[in-house]
């Protein structure tokens, strides 16, 4: 919720008063609104916030200020009393039953502005693919619960494996190269606004609570975003603090996972103003913890995959005329007792295992973005710092071990990120964007084997990158079709080292220069119809890895990859005004080298290229209001694809389906509101995400089946925008279908293990705002 307010005296909604807004954001036109009127103006649509404004100037009423500034938008003022507005939709008017003359030209819809195109693109006139989710009408940000796997269930063409909880790796438009995590860097950039969030890390599984939005933008974007976005780009978009208002958040909850221990949630968000319309802080802080559900049977233990996670974001922001300063930090810590699988030869949700296997992720990031607008020119500068610490421990007990065994595997990842551009966007759609890149990164891996009380040293690597990139994209525009075309030009010095060998063997340093060139064409045939046609590429660097040679363990080098797509589509009507609105698209991608984390018979962990392959792909989705109240989503994607140059060592492969890709993914979804009287209202909502079958890896020994399930859900809610009381079910059916093949590497080899679906788990939650 964006909110706009003064402590000043009070003022009467007739008055006249002097106004100097300037163009640019609504968000930031109501705060400076409300503050030279002493008024308090609420928008509690979070999609409306970046929505682009005129200018108001001169002497006016504070009706008339606000019917200036919202001229146009699809958007009014509701005047609550003399010193309180809140900003509401227009209604759509009713079609009339007889031709009438216009009363005058009718109002347009609210634009969406897409913000991951860095120069805030509307919806209609952005020539690609892209889901984006209001975190509020999803209820992704109410609780304490969701994190990434919320945001796999709502989009079909984003999927993930599932290792547990801050481990896994996520997967956009079956762009997938194994379902491991090692050197090689990841195939979808996460990112926290405009502050990258990994490298070559797992999914760092950042909690919703309080985040404004997520966007979710299918690749390769390579020309934006550089290396590591072969599948895309998924980016939080956390609420920025309010500036002229005190407020806060807190939400609670209570669960019980079927068959077996029970869970808990706790939230909460404090908002202060520190300088009205100038200062501004927003602090978030969290804590969930999930019941286990698997038994080893080995131990005789119950519930061991119960998992914790715990931590907070802090922003501080000011506005200094026209420039604004955003500082802050994200801290958090996950913790899994144990691995979350089991055995298709035991009972259901139940295992055999010597030792425990826990899992520890430690997430640190620091940043400060600085913006300054010019009417339609924005100067950004982003960067960011980043520490993660990732601790796992698998049992690699083998049958003729007189005792435990244990691989213990620690990661230290540093990663630093400064981006620096300029952008101009036009309201018809035209536009340009120059900027520049710096990232480094850098990870030690440390590795020990041996018996479980005292496992031993064995090798392990460091790897270090540096990329500079400058980059550039131009829109004109021809009529209705505006035409695209960008670049990206990147540099990459690689460097690596054996850890721990007693050879101390260094790899020499290394370069490697790419050139990304994109190109799109975006058409409006009808007011109410966007076609679209793009080609971009991706890339990424290569590294170091090791593996066991004749000699004992050597150091491994792994080439670069790059792909490149193309891709078309169509997207009809508006998602916020129209009752009715769907999109479609094609696309079909090359991609060279592959990298791919694999495990090796032994069950450790290896890195190569694996050869060339090819995608294809199709996605639908639609969006449906059939009366007042009730919303039906549906979502398709279909995807084929096939490695049809293995290198060598993976012949037995060639033209095998890629790993961890379902050929078909789908969601349904309700969502039905209304009010049940005594100022309160009733949600109810429910879905289905069904997975269709993949398989775990490359290669005859790691194409092991997996998929095919249906996940459930329904939830009810009953109170006011202010508080309010819920009920949540998962998996309905108490169903458990495999949804991943892999737990411990040391023995995927016997085709034995599995991820069972979480068992029917029930949530009985309050939230208040105030």
């Amino acid at each position: 919720m964006a909110m706009a307010g003064a402590l000043a005296q009070p003022a009467v909604a007739r008055d006249l008063r002097s106004f100097d807004i300037r163009p640019g954001r609504l968000s930031d036109a109501i705060v400076a609104l409300g503050v030279q009127a002493g008024v308090s103006i609420g928008l509690s649509n979070a999609a409306a916030q970046n929505l682009p404004v005129p200018g108001v100037r001169g002497r006016l009423s504070v009706d008339r200020a606000l019917r200036r500034l919202l001229a146009g938008s699809g958007f009014h003022a509701v005047r609550i009393d003399d010193r309180s507005y809140t900003i509401a939709a227009d209604r759509p008017k009713a079609r009339p039953t007889t031709v009438a003359a216009s009363a005058g030209p009718a109002t347009p819809p609210l634009d969406i502005i897409v913000t991951a195109s860095k120069r805030d693109v509307r919806l209609h006139d952005f020539p690609g693919t892209i889901a984006i989710v209001d975190a509020t009408a999803a209820g992704l940000n109410g609780n304490a619960r969701h994190g990434t796997q919320a945001i796999v269930d709502i989009i079909p063409s984003l999927s993930s494996t599932h290792l547990g909880p801050g481990r896994n790796k996520l997967i956009i438009r079956g762009v997938a190269d194994s379902s491991f995590t090692g050197p090689t860097q990841a195939i979808v950039g996460q990112y926290l606004g405009d502050i990258r969030l990994n490298y070559n890390a797992p999914d760092p599984d950042l909690n919703l609570y309080d985040m404004a939005g997520v966007e979710v933008l299918e690749g390769p974007q390579g020309t934006l975003y550089g290396a590591g976005s072969l599948g895309g780009i998924v980016r939080l978009i956390p609420t920025p603090p309010d500036l002229a208002q005190t407020a806060g958040s807190i939400a609670a909850g209570i669960g019980k996972v079927e068959g077996g221990g029970p869970s808990n949630d706790l939230a909460g968000m404090i908002n202060l103003p520190l300088r009205t319309g100038r200062i501004g802080l927003r602090a978030i802080a969290y804590r969930s913890v999930d019941g286990g559900y698997i038994r080893d049977a080995e131990r005789g233990l119950s519930r061991v995959n119960r998992s914790k996670a715990a931590g907070g974001r802090i922003t501080l922001r000011a506005q200094l005329g026209d420039w604004t300063i955003d500082a802050g930090g994200t801290l958090q810590n996950m913790t899994n007792r144990d691995g979350q699988y089991a055995e298709r030869d035991e009972p259901r949700y139940t295992r055999r295992s010597a030792i425990a296997q826990p899992f520890d992720n430690d997430y640190r990031l620091g940043q400060i973005v600085v913006t300054r607008k010019w009417n339609d020119i924005t100067l950004l500068s982003a960067t960011g710092i980043v520490g993660q610490d990732v601790d796992e421990r698998f049992d690699a007990t083998r049958p003729s071990d007189t005792g435990p065994r244990l691989f213990h595997q620690r990661s230290r990842i540093t990663l630093f990120s400064s981006e620096n551009r300029l952008s101009r966007q036009k309201p018809d759609g035209t536009g340009w964007l120059i900027g520049t890149s710096f990232v480094s990164n850098g990870e030690r891996l440390i590795r020990e084997l041996g018996a479980a009380t005292a496992p031993a040293r064995i090798a392990g690597v460091r790897n270090s990158v540096r990329q500079i990139a400058a980059y550039g994209e131009l829109s004109l525009g021809l009529g209705p079709l505006i035409i695209t075309a960008g670049g990206r030009l990147a540099h990459s010095r690689l460097a690596g080292e054996l850890l721990d060998d007693g050879k101390g063997r260094n790899e020499p340093n290394r370069s490697e220069v790419e050139v990304l060139p994109s190109i799109a064409l975006s058409w409006r045939p009808a007011r109410r119809l966007t076609t679209f046609l793009r080609y971009q590429e991706g890339f990424r660097p290569g590294g170091l890895s090791v593996a066991a040679g004749s000699g004992g363990i050597v150091s491994q080098r792994f080439m670069g990859d790059r792909i490149a797509t193309i891709e078309g589509g169509a997207r009809f009507g508006h998602p916020v005004r129209d009752r009715f609105s769907a999109a479609l698209s094609l696309s079909y991608s090359d991609w060279k080298h592959i990298q791919a984390d694999l495990v090796d018979a032994a069950g450790l962990p290896i890195t190569a290229n694996i050869g060339n392959g090819r995608i294809l792909g199709i996605e639908a989705s639609l969006r449906w209001l059939p009366f007042t109240g009730l919303w039906v989503e549906a979502g398709l994607f279909l995807n084929d694809s096939e490695l049809t140059n293995p290198s060598v060592g993976f012949e037995d492969a060639a033209n095998a389906e890629l790993p961890n890709i379902a050929w078909t993914g789908a969601r349904g979804a309700l969502r039905y509101d209304r009010p049940i009287g005594g100022g309160l209202s009733l949600s109810l909502t429910g879905s289905v995400r069904y997975f269709g079958h993949s398989q775990l890896g490359v290669g005859s020994l790691l194409a092991i089946e997996q998929g095919n399930y249906a996940d459930t859900a329904l939830g009810v809610r009953i109170g006011t925008e202010r508080f309010g009381a819920s009920i949540d079910v998962t998996n309905l059916f108490d169903a458990a279908r495999n949804r991943f093949s892999l737990g411990n590497p040391f023995g995927v080899m016997d085709r034995l293990q599995v991820t069972p679906q979480i068992p029917r788990t029930v949530r009985i939650g309050v939230d208040a705002r105030f």
